[in-house]
């Protein structure tokens, strides 16, 4: 659920952000104007402004983005799949474009009444979600709490009970990076997210100098927002537990935080339901949709199409 992120993110001050020397600070106007899409709308949710994109026509599929990404994460997989189907993701408060909350709270609550209020107020009764990383913790737990409403679910490079830190797996540029970030709690350097993503891609090449700027962009706006200190959720064992939904687990093989040795098999033993399988991407790490995100969605077409077929076959 992006371990070493949230650790390093864990202690940043709730105070507003003071750049360093040089460093752009752009407003929420400018932000917007950057990082929107051209199909980007805003709806207010319990007074947090969330962020969505509304995409294409037919059966519905949810994405939910992971840790300190953005709904921009899943530009490649909304839009192939939006040529067959509509495609609704948002950004979870308070990343990317989405937020303040006016409690400053961004718990694991808040990213349920999301989904459920903006699938509602859409108009989209069922839908199969998806989701990577920490945001398949508030996805599997809404698919637990509304069988009725999920008609399948994909997830991966998730925790499935307790996480291990391994300090010493750190490379030592990202060790550094994470020391030099401790000295400033109000920013972080485009350096700072350069490591952390060079550690969970392995297709270094998509590392790309925008991609830097615009984790570095949306993340430092989060430290401007006054915020909880995050809290690190583990429930995703048990709300496995309640799953008879179809579902696919899509794995990067080379996820160096959630493995799939400790995480994925252990999450497919504890889905009771039969329609269930593990796909292991080759070559992916642990920000899958950034790093192989075009392999993995070819993996997962076969299972998407045959949920959404049985779910409407008069489209097939």
């Amino acid at each position: 659920m992006g371990l070493f992120l949230a650790i390093a993110v864990a202690g940043a001050a709730a105070a507003r952000s003071s750049a360093p020397a040089g460093e752009p600070r752009l407003d929420e106007q400018a932000l917007r104007a950057r990082y929107g899409l051209p199909a980007s709308r805003f709806m207010d949710i319990d007074g947090t402004p969330i962020h969505y994109v509304d995409e294409g026509q037919g059966p519905v599929i949810v994405l939910v983005h992971g840790s300190y990404a953005s709904l921009r994460q899943w530009n490649n997989w909304a839009d192939i799949l939006r040529r067959r189907y509509r495609v609704i993701r948002f950004d979870q408060p308070p990343a990317g474009l989405s937020g303040p909350s006016p409690s400053a709270d961004y718990g694991v609550d808040l990213t349920l009444r999301v989904i459920d209020t903006l699938t509602r107020r859409l108009g989209a009764d069922r839908f199969l979600l998806v989701s990577t990383s920490s945001g398949s913790v508030p996805a599997v737990a809404y698919a637990a709490l509304h069988p009725d409403r999920v008609i399948g679910m994909i997830f991966g490079d998730a925790a499935v009970g307790p996480l291990h830190l391994d300090p010493a797996a750190l490379t030592p540029a990202l060790r550094e990076a994470l020391a030099e970030d401790a000295t400033h709690k109000d920013f972080h350097t485009p350096n700072f997210w350069r490591q952390i993503l060079l550690y969970n891609i392995d297709d270094t090449a998509k590392v790309t100098d925008d991609l830097v700027r615009e984790w570095t962009d949306l993340n430092n706006r989060v430290l401007r927002m006054p915020h909880e200190p995050p809290t690190l959720v583990d429930r995703t064992a048990d709300d496995l537990r309640g799953i008879h939904m179809p579902t696919l687990l899509l794995w990067g093989a080379d996820d160096r935080e959630v493995s799939v040795a400790e995480h994925a098999r252990k999450g497919l033993a504890l889905i009771p339901g039969t329609d269930k399988q593990l796909i292991v991407m080759p070559g992916c790490g642990h920000m899958l949709p950034l790093d192989c995100g075009d392999a993995a969605l070819e993996q997962a077409r076969p299972f998407i199409d045959r949920v959404m077929g049985a779910e409407h076959p008069e489209g097939r």
